[in-house]
Parts: C-alpha cells; structure tokens; sequence
C-alpha cells in the first residue's frame, strides 16, 4: 500500500516507477479535464507559445503536412455532405411548399342565378335593357370630364390591387386584391358582383382578359399563373414559376398565347396548344432587373416591356432580341405602360411623378412636348388610363386623388379627390361611356366616378 501519494512501500524499484508514472498520467489527465470544463484556467507561456503555433498552422499561410491536409480533406468531405444535405432538405421543403402552393383549393361561386343574367343565357351578353350601344369603336364618340363619385363597390379586404373591364363592352368589370381573391362585378342594374374565383394562395398582381372576355389570366404572389374561364369558373391552364411574376398579358386575337413578366428580369411566353415545357415556347431574357409591365401592340406582332433597370424594349412577338432599348441616364422606374386609344402613341408612368409620351412608330422615341406632370406617384405603381376619344388623360395619385389633362395641350384640368387618404393605384375608364370610370386602391373600395 502506498504510505504517500505517487510512492510505494514495495521494495521493488520497477513496480515503483510503474505506479508513479500510472499516478502522474491521472493527475496529467485531471488537469486536463479542469482545463476543458467551464472553470477558466491561466496558461502558461509554454502552453500560449503552444496554442499560438496551432493557430499558424490552421491559418491559410501555415505550414503544409500530410497529416494536416488529410484530416482538412476529410472535414471538407464531411461539411460537403453535411451542406449537400441540407440543400437537399430545402430543395424538398421548397418543393412541398410548391406542391401546398399548387394544390390551393380553385373554387368558383355564383351569386345570381345560372343562365338568368337580366334575360340574358350569358353574361358575357350586354344586357338588352341599358340604354347605350356597347359596340361603339374608340375614337368614334365625344367624351366628358367626370365630376364626383356616384357609386361606391365593396371592392376587397385590405386593399385592391387590379381593375379590367371586359373588353368593348365594359357591361362587367374584374377586380384582384390582397385577400387572394377575384371578382367580376355588373357595372349597371344592382351593381354587384357577379361570381368570385378563389385559387391563389396570395396577393393578386394582374389580371387580364382575352380578346372578346370569354377567359382571363391572372397572377398572384404565390408564384402562380392561372388562366380561367370568366363565365364557368373553371381553372384551364396553371403555371408555377420559379420567381415572381409581376404581369402578363394574353396576345390580341389570339386566346391561345400570353406572355409572364418575372422579377428575375425574364419574360416568358406560352402557347397553351403546346404540350412539351408546359406550352412554354419562347423566353426573352435581355433585361437586367426585374419586369414591372408589359403591354401588346393592338395587333399583337409586337410587345412592349418596362424593368427595374431603368429601360423600355420594343420586341417582336416570339424573337429573342428587342428591336429598340429606350434608355436614359435621367430615365426613372416605369411601373405602368398604357397605349393611347389612336394606337400612334404608347404612355408610361414614371417614378419621378410624370407620365412620359413614346412614338409607336419605328425609331420608337420619347416625345418630350407630350409629359403630363402634376401628379405624385413616387414610391408606387400608379396606374392611369385614356378616355375612348383619347382627348383625356386621367391618373391616380398618392394623395388619394384623380388627376386628368388634356391629351392634346397636356395642360392639367382637373383633381377629384376621393374619400380617406389612400393612394389611388389602379384607374380604368369605361370603354363605351362618356364620362365614367372606376378607381380603387389600398383602401380597397372601388369607386365609380361620373
């Protein structure tokens, strides 16, 4: 037994020194485990020197060794598989949350009875009982300035964010907004809505109608495109897009074909005749930023595209190149492009409070005699519109206003102002009356002016 701590009372000189050497590997070890537990410990200069030359070594300019490079491969190798994991992880996730996304209920409910729209079997139909001509063509009729407010819709919850009426007549107008839902709306008789379709998960962004309003194609913040038949309901064509998409538009005369603008900077093209690549058969990729709008020439051969690289292209339906690029050192953010009812002229709006006036004829240039200022549209996408003669320009504004100039003078004529203070973001004139037009906003209430 041994009488004092790291000695032996045995005579034998070698089982001493192993039961020393046995007591100062335990103690060496106890010192050890002090030193990695909470309980901070002060090294000694050996012990910094030490830790100091480790630190070297594991730094880009350290020594190099065998060892030392194997054990870096192999952690390497093990934080390779660890990321390479996790990325699969997100890819499933990603994928799930798309499959949750796509899988969103698409319902339909109509709020009159079926096929009795006034003594009409559609409603697609004008009604027979409204005193006006709903086939007149643009610029064919005088227009007026609106007054006042005449008529306020329920619009959407927190807030709407798209208007169209259906084209040439206007008898019905479609609307998006932030609760995920569109409607469709009677702009005469009762005035209310007609049917809602529920499918998008999100926001809606844009919406737009074929040619003679049988479907219509929206987009929404969950990153879906859908395409829908205005009087049945029914979901015909879904798109999942890998990014956002900000707008799209169906081709003139051509209910088959529509173009998606994407917050990556690309424009995507779809046929829905064409089974391969989800009927996707052109994409158009020169910009640099994200899209903000796009709108067709009248005879859909050509297409016009607004970015957030501060840029303007001119394409040709189906052609991977833009035949014009309208840019300028000075040139803001166009969030909004409309084109004038004489088919001669395209607008936009821009981020420095003017809409700006471009030639639609080849060379495609900035017309500065025809800005319309006086507006304040910084910091939104406003919208704003034409009169069916074109001799009247009106636009909303931040100020929760509606601003309207003379076409040919540009000289500003009147402001309506419009309950509470919210922006007015989107703005449609009728297409066959002569001083009526919508407008609504992030308040959410559709207001009819006259």
């Amino acid at each position: 037994m041994a009488l004092i701590e790291g000695y032996s009372s045995n005579s034998d000189p070698s089982d001493s020194e192993v039961e020393r050497n046995a007591t100062s590997k335990q103690n060496k070890d106890t010192s050890i485990n002090h030193a990695s537990g909470n309980k901070r410990f002060h090294f000694t200069k050996s012990e910094l020197k030490k830790r100091k030359r480790q630190r070297a070594l594991d730094s880009p300019w350290g020594s190099w060794s065998e060892d030392d490079s194997d054990n870096d491969e192999t952690s390497r190798v093990n934080e390779s598989d660890i990321r390479t994991e996790s990325h699969h992880t997100e890819l499933e996730s990603d994928t799930n949350s798309d499959e949750q996304d796509i899988e969103t209920e698409e319902k339909s409910s109509l709020y009159i009875e079926e096929h009795d729209y006034y003594n009409n079997s559609s409603i697609l139909k004008p009604p027979f009982d409204v005193d006006i001509v709903f086939d007149k063509a643009p610029m064919t009729f005088k227009t007026y300035l609106p007054k006042s407010v005449k008529h306020v819709f329920d619009g959407h919850k927190n807030g709407t964010t798209q208007l169209r009426f259906i084209p040439r007549s206007g008898h019905l107008f479609l609307s998006g907004g932030n609760d995920n839902c569109i409607r469709i709306w009677d702009f005469y008789h009762e005035r209310k809505c007609l049917r809602d379709y529920q499918g998008h998960s999100k926001a809606i962004n844009s919406l737009d109608f074929t040619t003679d309003g049988s479907n219509f194609v929206s987009s929404s913040f969950d990153k879906t495109v859908k395409l829908w038949g205005t009087e049945s309901g029914i979901v015909t064509k879904r798109v999942k897009c890998n990014s956002l998409p900000t707008s799209c538009q169906f081709r003139p005369n051509d209910p088959n074909e529509f173009i998606v603008g994407l917050s990556d900077s690309r424009i995507l093209h779809y046929d829905v005749r064409v089974a391969e690549k989800d009927g996707l058969v052109q994409t158009y990729d020169h910009h640099n930023n994200g899209i903000l709008d796009l709108k067709y020439f009248p005879d859909g051969s050509k297409f016009i595209s607004s970015s957030e690289d501060k840029s303007v292209r001119i394409w040709n339906s189906g052609v991977n190149i833009p035949i014009k690029q309208i840019s300028d050192t000075t040139q803001h953010s166009m969030p909004v492009l409309e084109i004038h009812p004489n088919n001669k002229y395209f607008c936009a709006q821009s981020m420095n409070n003017t809409i700006c006036t471009f030639d639609m004829k080849p060379k495609y240039k900035r017309i500065p005699a025809k800005t319309f200022s006086g507006q304040k549209s910084v910091g939104y996408s406003i919208g704003f519109d034409f009169s069916p003669d074109g001799h009247y320009v009106c636009s909303g504004d931040i100020r929760s206003k509606i601003v309207l100039w003379d076409w040919r003078t540009t000289k500003q004529l009147k402001e309506i102002s419009l309950p509470g203070k919210s922006p007015i973001s989107e703005v449609k004139w009728h297409p066959q009356e002569t001083s009526k037009l919508i407008c609504s906003g992030p308040s959410g209430k559709i207001y009819m002016l006259d």
